[in-house]
This record gives structure tokens, sequence and C-alpha cells, in this order.
């Protein structure tokens, strides 16, 4: 079977075009499309004659692009599942569609139409899966841009009306000028009321000094030097006499300053008023507080370094509105902008000071050599109990005192030489095979051997052996032991 290859023939219209007169801009739904598909050669591919063909009453996708120029910026995109008929012809309006959140603009009356430099590029998804396949990317020509002229009031002059000569002149109202006849010499002379000055006159020497009133000076004697003092009021300044440092003082009214007089060092210290601040002392530095009425602070004090701390008063500077941004640590900041509530602070030279975190009961900071130290809880070790409350540690042995067995009190008296002493279950301790007990009387044991052990599970035995060979009087003791697990 010869493979077919898909080609679009795209015709456009817009829909303005049957009632732009009469509808509003905001009415317009759109840009009609409508494609037809053809095989390489041109020819039309019939959907009824040709059974499988791609296009034949199929669902497709159609994604419309337009962009600023070819494959510019994306002004609108979006796009639209429809069904080719039987002869693979299908038709859209543009404008309409599932818009894709690419555009810049977010309806077609907003793209800048006027700018002429519109492209389409259409893509189709033959399987309607989102894997589009471009077929046509062509510059819009003029039916869009109806846009523009239905957003201009009836009878108004539009852009793509003012070409050359068709505004005429029986379109502006009588008595007009037209813009047609303003060209090159079309305003003449019995076109402007009597005795006016015309356009076409006013040409180098076309003014001459009878055309203008007796006495007046006329364009022609405006040469160099023409005008002479003479030719002024006396008392008058003439023009020869305008000269640098021509006007002086003496010629101006009493307090007045004139811009004549403002040429460099015309103005000297005794033409300024005692007490006033003149242009010659207003060199660098010339100007100090104490010239300046108290309380005030001009632009003359604002130099660099002119405003010290004490020159203000106190209070003055607020720095929780001046200062903005982080202070650095160099200049007595923290160098961060916030800090944890309750957490352990520890500084880094230079740089911001960091936070260890927030401890909990007992925890403490520990050092770490070379690196920044922790926060951590101090460890038991054997035989040792670490017991952290808030706000404290306490560190404490496994040492128990037993005051008395089952029976009573310790009760050991006189033990016979050879003779060992064993005290009854003392059970009131959790201690089990394998533990450490060491044991110990508040007596002198005068050379007897004292033992304590796990006799079962969660029970504690004392044995006194006497090997003293002679008698030895314990009497009645207190046995204290040590239990490590």
């Amino acid at each position: 079977m010869k493979k077919i290859n898909i080609f679009w023939f795209i015709i456009t219209i817009c829909l303005i075009s049957q009632y732009s007169y009469s509808q509003n801009i905001g009415d317009l739904k759109g840009i009609y499309y409508q494609a037809v598909a053809i095989d390489e050669n041109g020819k039309e591919i019939v959907g009824m004659d040709v059974e499988g063909k791609p296009l034949y009453q199929k669902a497709i996708g159609v994604k419309f692009t337009i962009t600023k120029g070819l494959n510019g910026d994306i002004q609108w995109e979006e796009t639209h599942t429809t069904t080719t008929d039987k002869y693979g012809l299908f038709s859209l309006t543009i404008g309409l569609g599932q818009k894709t959140g690419n555009g810049a603009y977010n309806s077609l009356l907003d793209i800048p139409w006027i700018n002429a430099d519109q492209f389409l590029k259409v893509e189709i998804s033959t399987k309607n899966d989102g894997k589009y396949v471009l077929v046509s990317n062509q510059q819009f020509m003029t039916v869009p841009y109806s846009f523009y002229t239905d957003d201009i009031a009836d009878n108004a002059i539009t852009t793509n009306k003012i070409l050359d000569e068709t505004i005429l002149a029986e379109d502006i109202a009588t008595g007009a000028v037209t813009t047609s006849e303003l060209l090159d010499e079309t305003i003449l002379a019995e076109d402007i009321a009597t005795g006016a000055v015309t356009t076409s006159e006013l040409l180098d020497e076309t003014i001459l000094a009878e055309d203008i009133a007796t006495g007046a000076v006329t364009t022609s004697e405006l040469l160099d030097e023409t005008i002479l003092a003479e030719d002024i009021a006396t008392g008058a300044v003439t023009t020869s006499e305008l000269l640098n440092e021509t006007i002086l003082a003496e010629d101006i009214a009493t307090g007045a300053v004139t811009t004549s007089e403002l040429l460099d060092e015309t103005i000297l210290a005794e033409d300024i008023a005692t007490g006033a601040v003149t242009t010659s002392e207003l060199l660098d530095e010339t100007i100090l507080a104490e010239d300046i009425a108290t309380g005030a602070v001009t632009t003359s004090e604002l130099l660099d370094g002119t405003i010290l701390a004490e020159d203000i008063a106190d209070g003055t500077i607020d720095l929780t509105t001046k200062v903005t941004g982080v202070l650095p640590v160099s200049n007595g900041g923290t160098g961060a902008s916030s800090l944890t509530d309750n957490s352990l602070l520890v500084a880094k030279g230079t740089g911001a000071i960091q936070s260890l975190g927030v401890a909990t009961d007992g925890q403490i900071p520990i050092g770490v050599t070379g690196g920044t130290p922790v926060i951590g809880n101090i460890k038991a070790g054997t035989g040792i109990t670490v017991t952290n409350t808030p706000g404290g540690i306490e560190i404490s042995s496994s040492v128990q005192e037993v005051n008395s067995d089952p029976a009573g009190t310790f009760v050991i008296n006189n033990l016979p030489a050879g003779s060992t002493y064993t005290s009854n279950a003392i059970n009131s301790f959790a201690v089990d095979f394998g533990d450490i007990i060491i044991g110990s009387i508040d007596k002198d044991l005068q050379g007897c051997m004292m033992t304590a052990y796990v006799s079962q599970p969660n029970v504690i035995r004392v044995s006194i052996f006497n090997g003293t060979g002679g008698a030895v009087n314990l009497g009645t003791v207190v046995i204290r032991v040590l239990i490590v697990h």
C-alpha cells in the first residue's frame, strides 16, 4: 500500500465578517478555522471511498498557537478535540478551545493585532493522545485585524482608513483644512482671511517693510547691528549693550536681582544685605552649623562627616526604624534576622550567631574539639545513676542501706570462732544473678570476713565468718550494700 503523507490546507475567516457594523467587540467569539486532509499529490482523500485513512470520521486533537513572529513569544494557545467528517473535513473556532495557560493574553481581543506580526501554528494529534505534530505555521494576514475596526465607534476614522488620500475634503466640516490639502503649497493665500500672512508668503524676504505697520521693525532690517541704541526708547538697554558685564548693579532697581547680574562673579558680597550668605562664600565648609538657626538642619550641613553624633539630640535617631536588613556581628549585631525561642547560642567568629537548638530537661552544651558544640545529656556509667529534672541534674551511686531483715534488726552479738552468721533473705531490691553486691556494716568486723550475695532473684543475703580463732561480739549492726547491675 502506498504511504500517504498528511498535509493541511487552512482556511481562516474572522467571525466579525458577517456583522461587523452591528456587533460590539465584546461579543466576538473568535476566528473561524476549517481544514481538510489532502495527500502528497494534492488529491483529496475522500473518506467514503478510501477505507481506513487516518482522518476518516476520526476523533483528533488540534492545538492552535498564536506567536509574535515566527516561533516567537506565545500570545495565545488552546487545544480542541473534534471529529472529522466522511471527507476528512473539520471546522473549529479559534478562541473557544481549552486554554493551555501558555499564552501571554487572557483573550483574543487583548492581543496587539495592530502590530501585524502574528503567526498561527497548527498542530494535530491524529490519535487524540496529547502527542501533536506540526502541520502548519503561517502568518496571519488581514482578517484578524477586524478585531480593531470594531473596537472603534461607528463613523470614526479608523487606523486602517488613514491611507493616502482616503480622508477627503468632503469628509471634513465646511471651512476646515483637511489633511489631504496639507501638501506642499496646497494652502494658498486666497485660503486665508484678508490681511493675514499666508504660508506661501513666508519664504525668505517675502515679508517686506511695507507689509508692516509704520514705525515697526521689519524682518529686512533685522540684520546684524541694524537695531541701534537710538532706535530704542531713552533709558532702555540696547542689544549692543547686552555684552558681558554691560548691565551693572546700578542699572537695576534697588533690591532687585536680575538674570543679567547672574554672570560669574557679577554678584559680589557687597551686593547682598548685611548678614546674608553670599555666593562667593558658598565654598566647601563655609556654612557652619553655627550659621544656621537652632534646631535647623540644612543641605549645606549634609556633607560627608559634617553631622557628628554629638550634633544630634539624644533619642533623635531610632535604630528600630533607621536600620534595615541584618546588622553584622562586626557592627554589634547578631548577623541573623531572628533567633529561636529558648535556644542556646554559639559564636562563629565574624559570622552570624548560630543556634544550638532548644535544650530539654537536663541537657547542657557539650564541647566538640574543632567543631560546633552539641546539646546532650550526661550519661550514667556503671554503678552511677543520673536523674534529669527541669533545671537540674542529679548524679548518684547505687548504694542502698539495709536497716533490718524481715525478722527485725541485724542482731549478731557474740560470734564464736569458726562460726558464720547468715542474715535472713533481704528482698527489697531488684537484683539478679550476675549482679555485683558489695556489703558493709557500721561496726568493726574485728578480723571477721563479710560477704554479700544474691541468693535468688531479688533476694540478697549477708554472711559474716569469724576466722580469728576467738569469739567476736558484733552486737546490733546496720548493713549497707552497693548493687552493680
